[in-house]
């Protein structure tokens, strides 16, 4: 069967007839990060994803403030590769190639990325902020209401807390990007250009840390001894950025923090609490404490300010609120 370096070959041959090269590698870019989020998130293939696997990925860029004009190109290199290929089977030993998903995608599912969000609507109803976030108090019950095992899962919760992973990156941190004599962490580039590096406080999570890497906590998964990962399983070298997500929404549903703002359209409840706002956790806690805004787009590996900026504009409606809250005579 033909591998996947000479499919994506052929997509950008094909693409380049009718577009410029930087546009054709765009395009490229965005089927490799397609592909790579399919194998991390869903466990699934290219030939094997289907337009429930597309909502998703929307679903997740929506959440993390990427503009519906960011979105909507995104989606569309994913729809002309699956268009292309198809048309490239006739000519080519290609693997066989599945309904485009796009063409699966519903009115709703394509108001996604065309800047109306049921998610938005939701959190518009419930008075709550637009990209919600939990003040730190929030976060310890949170680390206090976790599943079994304890310890993994805290240390999850605070990692992605102090260090503003996305899910899909710390389901896919290794161990040896712990430096834990500099107490930081290096996270690849994924939804980036470059990697970043990320300082962690030791006295928040070096208790857990080290349980897991130096006790036996680790150790104690099955597929530790042939995994590099930090959070090997039972079943897996890494757990799933999926998974990831469902233990947070576990502890926040046992901590009385969660709260179902909407639904989709295939019934599914779109939750508060989720992994996402744990990173948007981060961020507000950051500008809280003084963290300017390019400092703070380069510890969130946001390409484009634009994104951070969604965070200062927040801060700064808060700060508005309060102030009208603000009493000079006591």
């Amino acid at each position: 069967m033909t591998d996947f370096e000479t499919v994506l070959e052929r997509f950008e041959d094909r693409r380049s007839r009718d577009s410029s090269s930087a546009t054709v590698d765009r395009y490229a870019l965005h089927v490799r990060n397609w592909r790579e989020w399919l194998s991390e998130d869903r466990s699934k293939s290219l030939w094997n994803a289907d337009a429930v696997d597309l909502r998703v990925y929307i679903e997740e860029q929506t959440d993390e403030g990427l503009a519906p004009t960011t979105i909507s190109q995104r989606v569309s290199a994913i729809s002309k590769f699956y268009q292309d290929c198809d048309k490239l089977a006739d000519r080519y030993d290609m693997p066989e190639v599945p309904e485009n998903p796009y063409e699966g995608l519903d009115k709703d599912d394509k108001k996604l990325f065309r800047g109306t969000t049921k998610k938005k609507d939701g959190l518009k109803d419930s008075n709550t902020d637009e990209y919600p976030y939990l003040e730190p108090e929030k976060v310890a019950e949170l680390v206090e209401n976790v599943p079994a095992p304890r310890l993994r899962n805290e240390l999850i919760i605070k990692m992605l807390f102090n260090c503003g992973f996305r899910r899909g990156e710390i389901a896919n941190a290794k161990v040896e990007h712990i430096d834990r004599e500099d107490r930081s962490v290096y996270i690849p580039p994924r939804k980036s250009s470059e990697g970043r590096y990320v300082a962690y406080n030791q006295d928040y999570l070096g208790f857990q840390l080290a349980q897991w890497l130096d006790y036996g906590g680790r150790e104690s998964m099955t597929y530790a001894a042939d995994s590099d990962y930090l959070f090997p399983t039972n079943d897996n070298e890494h757990l799933s950025g999926d998974y990831i997500n469902r233990i947070v929404k576990k502890a926040a549903e046992s901590a009385g923090l969660q709260e179902t703002i909407n639904e989709y359209a295939d019934g599914r409840s779109i939750h508060k609490v989720t992994a996402h706002t744990l990173r948007h956790s981060f961020a507000m806690a950051q500008l809280n404490a003084g963290t300017d805004v390019r400092s703070l787009q380069t510890l969130l590996g946001h390409d484009e300010l634009d994104t951070t900026l969604i965070y200062l504009q927040q801060s700064k409606e808060e700060a508005k609120e309060a102030s009208r809250a603000f009493h000079p005579g006591g």
